[in-house]
């Protein structure tokens, strides 16, 4: 009965369906602390092929598979989206400045009106939404409708505020080589990258990617 309720809240949370993954990384960390527990990248590479000098025929096997990079350390190296683990520093933005009480219920209709309106992830899978919502639950159930309506209220620049208070856009400071610092989505970046204008539109694109 257990294992049927575990298997039950991972649907209910969008993790029913899943694909096949070339390529990926791994980080446990201490929460209480930022100790690194352990740290994996995938497809990974033979160390020993190091000892006493690598064969060029294993380096250019490495080198050959161009699309998933083995030698590339995804862990500290790789710059990607964080996907809904955003929404905890969305969430803290929204409530620190007053645009949400941990009372207040949004309605999730399935579809954001606003920006170029995206789905919320439990509308694409069983057509309705999540309803009713507070800050709590949408976490819960990962409501993207209830954050896509956080981020709009917060606005970018005081959400970019946050994320850069809690250290994304920037390098950790972990003691390996070619960490990546990544970037934040912010007006001015989107200035200097595409020489586009931030928008509502440019609101929800951002959200529904996340960023690093």
């Amino acid at each position: 009965m257990l294992q049927q309720y575990q298997i039950y809240k991972v649907e209910i949370c969008g993790g029913g369906k899943y694909r096949d993954a070339d390529a990926g990384a791994i980080v446990v960390m201490n929460v209480n602390s930022g100790e690194v527990l352990a740290m994996a990248s995938f497809p990974d590479y033979e160390p020993s092929s190091y000892v006493g000098g690598i064969s060029q025929e294993t380096l250019n096997f490495y080198y050959a598979d161009e699309n998933n990079r083995p030698l590339v350390n995804r862990a500290i190296n790789g710059a990607y989206a964080p996907g809904s683990t955003f929404k905890m520093v969305t969430a803290i933005a929204a409530l620190q400045e007053g645009e949400v009480t941990t009372k207040e219920k949004v309605n999730d209709t399935g579809v954001y009106p606003r920006g170029h309106k995206p789905a919320c992830w439990y509308y694409r899978q069983y057509k309705r939404g999540h309803g009713y919502l507070d800050i709590t639950d949408a976490i819960k159930k990962s409501c993207n409708f209830f954050f896509y309506e956080m981020g709009y209220r917060v606005g970018i620049e005081r959400l970019d505020k946050y994320a850069t208070a809690f250290g994304l856009g920037q390098k950790t400071g972990i003691e390996i080589r070619s960490e990546s610092a990544g970037s934040l989505a912010s007006p001015e970046y989107l200035m200097k990258t595409r020489n586009e204008t931030w928008t509502v539109r440019t609101n929800t694109k951002c959200f529904n990617r996340s960023r690093r």
